[in-house]
């Protein structure tokens, strides 16, 4: 998009000649750069929303006291599944990262990607965090 805007920006005046081939050119390069940075705002949302289902705690207890194997077969029948969940989460984050890398086509090692997928991770680490919080929270409560 830069290199497409550099001559209206750098070199052409509104009444150079060819300034209408040079302006349907560059709005639909800008439009297409708007589709992707959409889809990629539309990536990282999907990704939080999943994310956010990661706060619902590991362990529940029930209000009555339980002997310590009930206890122990009640939390894994709740555990197992939750953490099925996170890791087909954790699919679904990667779909959606190749999903935005097949869209945009970076170099994979350019600085601005890895600082994209930095950003993702910390987003990852911030969701596993936040569903530690609620379990302990739990657990405190």
């Amino acid at each position: 998009m830069n290199k497409a805007l550099f001559p209206g920006i750098n070199e052409l005046k509104w009444n150079s000649q060819n300034i209408d081939p040079f302006i349907n050119s560059a709005m639909n390069i800008v439009r297409e750069v708007d589709e992707l940075v959409k889809k990629m705002k539309d990536n990282i949302s999907k990704m939080q929303d999943m994310m956010k289902a990661w706060k619902k705690p590991l362990f529940e207890r029930k209000m009555k006291p339980q002997p310590p194997d009930e206890l122990i077969q009640f939390h894994e029948s709740l555990k197992m599944p939750r953490l099925e969940d996170i890791k087909n989460h954790g699919k679904e984050i990667q779909k959606l990262m190749k999903d935005t890398a097949e869209n945009i086509k970076p170099d994979k090692k350019s600085e601005k990607w890895t600082d994209y997928l930095d950003y993702v991770n910390g987003l990852v680490i911030q969701g596993i965090t936040t569903g530690i919080e609620g379990s302990m929270e739990y657990l405190a409560n």
